[in-house]
């Protein structure tokens, strides 16, 4: 194989990792949204549990956020590597890089 066809791999393969880690990032986002939903009827029914729950709620929303702002980077990059890569391409093939 050519220098250049091992760079393919190369990009590739980074694009499989990125792959693997939206899939993961994706029930990561689905629990969070699920916390979010139960934890805020619960807050609603007991006064006791209310300040718990609220701040487990806000921590479920910010973990959701942070899952699917992954999920979307993820995917987005993978399907550059996986499917484009291009413009890596060239800048790994270059002499001087």
């Amino acid at each position: 194989m050519s220098k250049s066809e091992w760079i393919w791999v190369a990009i590739r393969i980074f694009g499989i990792y990125l792959l693997v880690l939206a899939i993961i990032s994706i029930p990561e986002a689905i629990g969070a949204v699920y916390a979010h939903f139960h934890l805020a009827d619960a807050a609603g029914r007991s006064s006791d549990f209310a300040s718990m729950a609220d701040s487990l709620r806000k921590a479920a929303v910010s973990k959701g956020i942070t899952a699917l702002s992954q999920l979307i980077l993820f995917s987005v990059a993978a399907y550059y590597f996986i499917c484009r890569g291009k413009l890596i391409h060239n800048v790994a093939s270059r002499e001087n890089a």
